[in-house]
This record gives C-alpha cells, structure tokens and sequence, in this order.
C-alpha cells in the first residue's frame, strides 16, 4: 500500500491510500488530517479546554498581587462566549482583588506583544510563563502543537524548544489527530 499527503490549503491536507496490485491502481482511503486551529486567530481555553473560535470571544488573565510578580497567565473564553454561560457559570478565575484581565484581542498583533514585553519592565513577572503565553499568541501552529510537544521531544520529533514553523506543523501533523 503507498499513501501520501495532497495539501489542501494551509491548514488541510488531504490523506490518499492507494493500493497498487497487478498494475491497477485504486484508491481504498480518503480522509482529511486538519489542523484543528486557525493560528494566531484559534486558541484553547485553559479552563475547559475548548476552542475559542475568534479572538473576540477570548480573555486573559493572570493574577496581580502586590507582594508576588505576575503569574497565572492563561487564555480562557470571555464570559458570554464560554461554553459555560448557559448555566451561569464561565471559564474564568474565581471574582478576586489578585485577578487582572483583558480581552485577548489587546494582546495580539504588534502592540499586543509591545503589552506583553512590557509586563518584563513595568512589574515582575514569572518569564517562563509570560514567555509561554507570548508563544501562544504570537508564534504560528505554537497553539495547537504545544500539546504534543512533550511526546515529541520522547519520540526524537524535534529536539529542540525553537519552535520553528516547519517542527510545529511536524508535531501537529504526527500528532494532532490523537
């Protein structure tokens, strides 16, 4: 059997499996590998785990006390777009004084990282986690192949944290339908 990949668009490709046999030719599998998100506009919700589907309908937060640095950073549906609201209830922290946020639409895009470079200078903040969250906004196919990337260093995938365009879209498609 020999199989390959036929891209679609970026964010598809289709998958054939062709059986060859006494020079005839046929297709025995059509399928689809699909990255699950458009980069840089789809994210995961760190609370419940769902896609939020336009970045109007995200939110960040991160907790702001006066003694501790910046830390907790996370993406999470804004109130109304959770899959929560329904039943009153939605992805964010718990109402406290320590909790900042804001839509995630500010920190995207070329001011949005000028914001997120700025939490470095203005007030401390944990660097392992702004750095995490600047990846998620700000590097391509980061979003969605941050998930496998643990298995693919074990498997020898990728061997370095670079994260370069063409590992990300190696980890998504050796991983991404799991």
């Amino acid at each position: 059997m020999k199989c390959r990949y036929i891209p679609i668009n970026e964010n598809k490709k289709a998958f054939h499996c062709i059986l060859i046999t006494n020079n005839l030719t046929r297709k025995i599998f059509e399928g689809e590998k699909e990255m699950k998100l458009n980069p840089l506009q789809q994210f995961i919700c760190d609370e419940c785990q769902g896609v939020i589907k336009k970045i109007d309908d995200g939110w960040v937060e991160w907790f702001d006390g006066d003694e501790d640095p910046l830390h907790g950073f996370r993406i999470v549906h804004a109130s109304e777009a959770s899959p929560r609201f329904e039943e009153g209830g939605n992805c964010n922290y718990p109402e406290s004084a320590d909790v900042s946020d804001h839509y995630l639409k500010v920190f995207t895009g070329s001011d949005g990282l000028a914001w997120l470079l700025a939490f470095f200078e203005r007030k401390s903040a944990d660097p392992n986690e702004l750095a995490e969250i600047i990846r998620r906004l700000h590097i391509p196919h980061y979003e969605e192949a941050r998930h496998y990337l643990e298995r693919a260093y074990t498997a020898r995938i990728i061997d370095d944290k670079v994260y370069g365009q063409e590992d990300l879209k190696k980890v998504i498609k050796e991983y991404g339908n799991d």
